[in-house]
């Protein structure tokens, strides 16, 4: 699956030194499949760890075109070599690797690879001095107990053909057989999904559209519908921290809704560096004022001790963008809940 990673145009000729922050699908991209798979089965394809869950046996590695920041490709990995899976379960997210092996003929619409050797070349190492995390879905158990789940859009693509969901804190591939009932989904759509449990593959967990059901998906609440409109939102302070991807922390907020799904909207500003930075500034110093209620949230931290309310315009640009944006017009903005 093909992620090409853009925060905003905008926003990279305003602040050259802010790498990314938002995945957008469907560009088109320069990358050769043909090559990945020559350096596969020979020098080794160089990248990075995207993600790495013991708990569903989930792995995936990301490769960047040279001198192309914004265009790359996510591969989940599979292996039946023991020393590649003792390595995949040390891995964590943002380790640059290089790994051996070929494209995996299994007919799935996400190009996987099949690794026969990954060695590691940089260790990413995370400055936040919290736990490391651990799931709270248990996958397949829960998928298996019921037949349909409110989630979100985690990644969209091919017209609908890639679909991957997030239910409560997992990330699930849905094998999409009619395309059609998918095509315009937004990441972060909040839907409702009635779903089969894949047999094959058990691990990672799989489910299908379960088409036999009258509309098996259907979108509670559609993110494109907040572009544009000038609103307040009210949630618990989030910080991604600074990454090879992100060169300085990046702040949200978190809101969760009646069905527990949850949706970080991003707090940036577009139009000046400085005020963009004071923004970022009140955010560090209201996190770093009241540490001890900080908790690690997966690819995120969540301080329980801020909530804060952000008013201004919504932004939406693309099917794939990471987060919804909040765009402020300075830090006055922002105002602390009691």
């Amino acid at each position: 699956m093909r992620l090409i990673v853009v925060f905003s145009i905008a926003l990279f000729l305003a602040f050259n030194h802010l790498k990314a922050d938002l995945p957008v699908l469907g560009t088109q991209s320069d990358i050769s499949l043909e090559e990945l798979e020559n350096q596969l089965k020979g020098p080794g394809l160089q990248g990075w760890i995207h993600g790495a869950v013991n708990e569903y046996n989930q792995y995936v590695f990301t490769y960047r075109a040279p001198g192309n920041f914004f265009d790359h490709y996510e591969f989940p990995i599979t292996s039946e070599n023991p020393v590649v899976l003792n390595f995949l379960k040390s891995s964590v997210r943002h380790d640059e690797v290089k790994i051996k092996g070929s494209f995996l003929t299994n007919g799935a619409p996400i190009r996987h690879i099949d690794a026969e050797e990954i060695t590691l070349v940089t260790k990413f190492e995370d400055e936040m001095p919290y736990p490391k995390y651990t799931h709270e879905a248990k996958l397949p158990e829960e998928l298996l107990s019921q037949s349909e789940l409110k989630g979100k859009v985690h990644a969209i693509a091919d017209g609908g053909k890639v679909l991957v969901i997030e239910y409560k804190d997992a990330i699930v591939p849905v094998v999409v057989s009619r395309p059609e009932l998918t095509q315009g989904l937004y990441r972060n759509d909040k839907i409702t999904l009635k779903y089969r449990v894949r047999v094959h593959p058990k691990r990672p967990a799989h489910v299908s559209l379960d088409i036999s059901k009258p509309n098996p998906i259907v979108v509670t609440d559609k993110l494109v519908e907040w572009h544009g409109k000038d609103g307040s939102i009210t949630g618990t302070l989030v910080l991604f921290p600074k990454s090879p991807q992100v060169v300085f922390n990046v702040f949200a907020l978190q809101v969760t809704d009646e069905n527990g799904v949850k949706r970080e909207i991003t707090l940036v500003n577009f139009e000046d560096p400085k005020v963009f930075e004071a923004i970022r500034n009140k955010l560090q110093d209201l996190w770093d004022k009241k540490p001890q209620n900080i908790v690690n949230a997966r690819n995120k931290y969540l301080n329980l001790n801020v909530k804060l309310k952000a008013t201004g315009k919504f932004n939406v640009v693309d099917p794939g963008q990471a987060n919804m944006q909040i765009l402020l017009s300075s830090p006055e903005s922002l105002e602390v809940v009691q």
